[in-house]
Parts: structure tokens; sequence; C-alpha cells
């Protein structure tokens, strides 16, 4: 069967529209389908639009496995058939990094972009290095673009089929998820057992050694903090908000490691996800104040209020806490910027999905 993307009108579009007149309650599905193809000239550019930005999209042969509709109920259900699917599953491209990351120099310490089972993700090559250790960042991109993963007390079964997808695309298939109530604190979890998988435990930082269980923070404009130590013997995740970076979670979470676990602070490596950068990141002065880091406010002429670089803000903390510098890696993708990648609180207010950072210690 040949059908045209959702925004075209041959036969796929008029079935669509013969079925929602029959059907009087019925919501039209969204069919997405990415286009891949790489092999024309410009296929750096195509090929950053098409598979991030879900754009260039034209007419493409897919086999659709089903189509189902269910009156008052949007419902969606994806049969495609791609080309060289195991090509591009898990493909961790130069030519998407150089539309990520363009700030940096080294590529050694850009967040890759990865494709799994429809699934677009990023990771860290310092992290994937370490012997035992999974770990990776969500985007809103899977078949659509509203791909989410919170909020975290949500009783939609999407959210949790969804995070069910992440964690077996990042190979954490099954594992427990060891849950924050995210209150932006300075609170430090020891997960020294899997009870909360059950229930939530307040805190905005976690740490543990347990094999085969997962670490999340769930952010939407904060900064989300993966850090390992080099053995892959002990993990950490950290929430930190503007309030949390505040009240110095970072470094109280490296102390923790250390004192808990007896892992020297220099044997960690940490990795600062994506959030909202200083680009964009508008905040009072009451704020500037509480940060006491006078290197981190930037301030111009153009800006009606200062802005706060919050990974830099977290950069310093951890340096001070003795992760020495090349060893932190730090993202310069910004959430409100990338509307195409992430969501964000300020861009899109209360009823902005949300984003998982993981990590977690094989069995």
């Amino acid at each position: 069967m040949k059908t045209c993307c959702s925004h075209g009108c041959g036969p796929g579009q008029r079935l669509l529209e013969q079925m929602q007149r029959r059907l009087p309650g019925w919501q039209p599905l969204h069919l997405d389908v990415f286009p891949l193809h790489t092999g024309c000239p410009a296929r750096a550019q195509r090929f950053e639009s098409g598979f991030l930005c879900g754009e260039a999209r034209g007419e493409v042969d897919c086999g659709i496995g089903a189509v189902v509709a269910v009156p008052g109920f949007d419902f969606r259900i994806y049969s495609i058939d791609e080309a060289w699917p195991e090509l591009f599953q898990r493909l961790a491209n130069a030519i998407i990094l150089d539309h990520v990351d363009t700030d940096t120099d080294d590529h050694d310490c850009m967040l890759q972009v990865n494709r799994v089972a429809q699934v677009t993700l990023l990771s860290s090559p310092a992290l994937t290095a370490i012997p035992g250790i999974a770990h990776g960042f969500s985007t809103r991109r899977a078949e659509h673009n509203q791909f989410t993963l919170g909020p975290t007390g949500s009783e939609n079964p999407a959210i949790q089929i969804n995070r069910a997808r992440f964690l077996a695309a990042v190979e954490m298939p099954g594992w427990p998820f060891l849950r924050l109530k995210q209150v932006h604190s300075d609170v430090i979890r020891d997960m020294t057992d899997t009870s909360a998988a059950n229930e939530a435990f307040e805190g905005d930082a976690a740490i543990t050694q347990l094999g085969g269980a997962v670490l999340a923070v769930q952010t939407a404009d904060c900064v989300p903090i993966l850090i390992a130590d080099v053995k892959g013997h002990a993990v950490a995740a950290i929430h930190a908000g503007w309030r949390g970076t505040a009240a110095q979670i970072a470094p109280k979470t490296v102390a923790r490691l250390v004192g808990n676990y007896g892992i020297p602070a220099d044997d960690l490596i940490a990795v600062i996800g994506p959030h909202n950068a200083v680009c964009c990141y508008e905040v009072g002065e009451e704020v500037a104040d509480a940060i006491r880091d006078p290197v981190t406010i930037v301030r111009k002429t153009e800006w009606a209020r200062p802005h706060l670089n919050q990974a830099l803000a977290n950069q310093r903390q951890l340096i001070r806490a003795g992760i020495p510098e090349d060893q932190i890696v730090v993202s310069n993708l910004c959430t409100q910027c990338r509307s195409d990648l992430f969501y964000s609180y300020r861009r899109e207010g209360k009823n902005a999905g949300r984003m998982l950072s993981v990590i977690g210690i094989l069995p």
C-alpha cells in the first residue's frame, strides 16, 4: 500500500477522511514516517532535517500493519518497514553531532545521538567507555515528537509504555526503576535496595552500587547530571534546578559517593546533560544572589534581567568537589532553544512533557 505522510493528500489521507466522516467522534491518526534519504547530494542537511526535525518529508513506501480507530480515543499503531533498519537503528553519526553540540571543538566530549527501535536518545562516550555502565538521556523524538516520559506521578499508560521502550533502548530492559519525588532540594538518597521502585523517595539525587537497577532524574529545563566511577562500581543521578544548584547538591552527591563507598573523587566521570542554557535561562536578582558565584551570572545590555549559566555553575562545583575538569562533560544543548529535541517548562508551561536521564550498573 502506498500512502503519504501526515502532511500529504494521497490515498492514505483520503482513507482517513472517509473514516472520520463515518465515525464522527474519531480523531485522525497521526502517521509520522521518517524519510531516510541519505544518498542525496546534501545528505548531511537532509539527514539532520528528517531525522531530528521531522522535515523534508515526502511520499514514501511503508508497510501498514494495522490501522485501528476507536471513537473518542487517540490511538496510534506503527508498523513501518524502513530501508536498511540495521544500518540506522544504533547510529551515532558525526553528521548529526555537527548539528548537536556546535559550540564545542572536542567531538570526543559531545553527546552522541542514537536511534534505537524508533526512539531517539543521547549518550556520552565518556560513560559508554566505562565497562558495565548503561546510561542515556531521552529526547521528545520517537515516531513523532511527543515522546514524553513524565511527569512521574502520571497514571497515563502511554508514559509507562514510553519508559519501558526508552529503558530497553538504553539496554536496561525490565530493570527496577528507582524513583525520586523531586522537590528542588539537596536531599540525596542512597539506594541500597529496590524499594523505591514501589514508592518514590523524596529527594533530588540518588547514588547506588546495586546492579541491574535504574537511577533516573526527570527534567524539562533543569540540569541532569550522571556520574560513574571509572571502574563501574558506583553511579549517581542528580537533578539540579537553580535551587538545587544554590544548595550545592552536585558536590554533596560527590561527597556521599566518596564517604559511603570509598571512591576517590578523581576516579569519577560526570556528564552534565541537556538543560536550559545561558542563552535562554533568565533569572531574577534573588537567584543570582542565591547562587553565590558571579562567574556564572551573565549580564548583557540587550537582556532585561541576568541569565544563569546552570552548566558552568554545576561544573565549577564538581571541580571544587574533586572531579578533574577533563573528566566532566558538559552538553551545550539548550532545552528551550531546541524545541525539535526537548521539552521545556519555560517554553511550554506546566503541561510540558518530561525527559529522563538514566544510569545503572549492569547486573
